[in-house]
């Protein structure tokens, strides 16, 4: 960790002023916000003498507007458009196709992903033989779950050079079209005879429409007036009310166990609410966030968690679900505690901190691979590496839906993986080159 330390605080000091610091603090805040409310949500317990793993949700509708504050992937999506438009920029004014771009920035995604898949496909085999089948299959589930949104993202990055150059020719009605679609899609989701499988394609509606608002950001590369921040707020929260307290629309911004209707799986035009709102805020608290990241020390710690960000997201349910385990052969340490209780309350940073020693040394092992992911100057044929991308982001959904164990005669599900390197060789992941 000392090392650590010392390469982020040089690679801090060597940053050079045009830097828009507060896009990586925010990419790092919202995959940390990710984490903790993924560790908050999973309430391991014991029932009639047997181990549970509730959801909170499902225990209190009370803490659903506690959602309201966590659901922080539409920053992600943001920040992600802003770092996308730029990089094509500065791609377009160096002359570097396409394929080039897309190989790179695919390539920086999946380095920290495949290693952790191929390891999980590894590690289902061997617990197979003496884990109960049921429970290998729901941990193999719960520790892939994050994935669903990067294979979202991979997509969006998939096609970030076609949607940035509608942003530059369209304007507005590359949000304005979508928008309009997803809205379309929910008011006929809500009512009857419309086939469910269409809702689905919100993801696509929803998530790259609130992508092209980073578009915007790139361009303006300046934040609302703070008075223009506040009526951005204030207008998506008067939304979120509405929409929830009177429309179809469940209060709880993400998915509820055994509720019919979800905001985010698949996605409603609830979140362009929450775009709005954290979009005013970021406005609001940016003077102050850009001062606080001019320090030293704190900039340091930003560019320390940003180098292995995407390890920390991949591995953090694993952690969870190995102190889990190991909580578990200790003779259920830990779950005695009453679930939404004084007491579980106040011991919810011990569980922060416990699972966060078991994630630190995966981070450490598996963060290599992603601290060393380079760029280059080759890349696969346009249609290999388009098949490779979807092929990708096919597993990672996959994964996310299903895990990678099953509960019949072999415990693997052997398709997962395989599509997973069938998709990574025809992306040219194991045969870039990287520049020196």
């Amino acid at each position: 960790m000392t090392s650590l330390w010392t390469r982020a605080t040089r690679i801090a000091d060597e940053t050079p002023p045009s830097r828009n610091r507060l896009i990586d603090f925010l990419r790092v805040f919202s995959i940390v916000v990710v984490v903790l409310g993924h560790w908050l949500a999973a309430i391991p317990h014991l029932v009639d003498g047997s181990l549970r793993v509730s959801h909170a949700l499902e225990l209190s509708t009370g803490i659903h507007y506690v959602t309201w504050a966590l659901q922080i992937m539409p920053i992600f999506f943001i920040v992600g458009g802003y770092s996308n438009a730029k990089s094509l920029t500065a791609a377009r004014r160096d002359g570097t196709r396409r394929r080039v771009w897309l190989a790179a920035r695919y390539h920086r995604l999946m380095t920290p992903i495949v290693p952790f898949l191929l390891a999980w496909s590894l590690l289902v085999p061997i617990l197979g033989a003496f884990v109960d089948r049921d429970l290998l299959k729901l941990a193999s589930q719960v520790a892939a779950v994050p994935l669903w949104f990067l294979a979202v993202y991979l997509l969006a990055v998939a096609v970030a050079p076609w949607t940035f150059e509608a942003w530059r020719r369209w304007r507005w009605w590359t949000v304005a079209v979508p928008v309009g679609v997803a809205v379309i899609n929910d008011v006929l989701r809500f009512g009857d005879g419309w086939p469910a499988q269409l809702a689905w394609t919100n993801y696509v509606f929803v998530w790259l429409t609130i992508h092209q608002l980073g578009y915007r950001w790139a361009e303006m590369d300046k934040e609302l007036p703070a008075g223009r921040g506040w009526l951005a707020a204030l207008t998506g929260l008067g939304a979120l009310a509405g929409l929830t307290t009177f429309g179809p629309y469940p209060v709880a911004l993400i998915g509820v166990p055994g509720d019919p209707f979800s905001n985010t799986t698949p996605p409603t035009v609830v979140l362009f609410a929450v775009t709005l709102i954290q979009i005013g805020l970021i406005s609001v608290a940016a003077p102050w966030l850009r001062r606080v990241l001019d320090r030293r020390r704190v900039w340091a710690a930003v560019v320390l968690v940003s180098g292995m960000i995407m390890s920390l997201f991949v591995w953090h349910m694993t952690a969870m679900v190995f102190t889990i385990g190991i909580a578990t052969l200790l003779g259920n340490v830990g779950f005695t505690v009453e679930p939404l209780t004084a007491l579980w309350w106040a011991t919810r940073p011990l569980w922060f901190v416990v699972i966060g020693v078991v994630l630190l040394p995966l981070v450490a092992f598996f963060g290599r691979f992603e601290q060393r992911a380079q760029t280059g100057e080759t890349a696969p044929r346009p249609v290999a590496l388009a098949v490779g991308i979807v092929a990708s982001a096919g597993a990672l959904a996959a994964s996310a839906a299903f895990g990678t164990a099953r509960v019949d005669d072999f415990p693997l599900r052997w398709w997962v993986p395989l599509l997973l390197i069938v998709g990574t060789f025809l992306a040219g992941m194991f045969t870039f080159r990287p520049e020196r």
